[in-house]
């Protein structure tokens, strides 16, 4: 396999793992809200946010390395 192949699989995995991410995080929130609602707050709902706060940190950096990938496919 080429390194541009590679670079393009690589990006492509990339892709995939920041759309699942961002459809957790929309269920969770979701239920989040949910369990506010029904004044349903236990240890669950903190995990949640919990869980939820790391995701959303995580995208950024996965979008860190999307853009460092296509700048390299760039180059090659």
């Amino acid at each position: 396999m080429s390194k541009l192949d590679s670079k393009k699989e690589q990006l492509n995995t990339l892709r995939t793992i920041f759309g699942i991410i961002v459809a957790i995080i929309l269920t969770m929130s979701a239920g989040l809200i949910n369990m506010y609602y029904k004044s349903n707050i236990d240890i669950l709902f903190y995990m949640g946010i919990f869980f939820d706060i790391i995701l959303l940190i995580s995208l950024p950096i996965i979008a860190k390395y999307m853009v460092k990938i296509i700048k390299e496919i760039e180059e090659l």
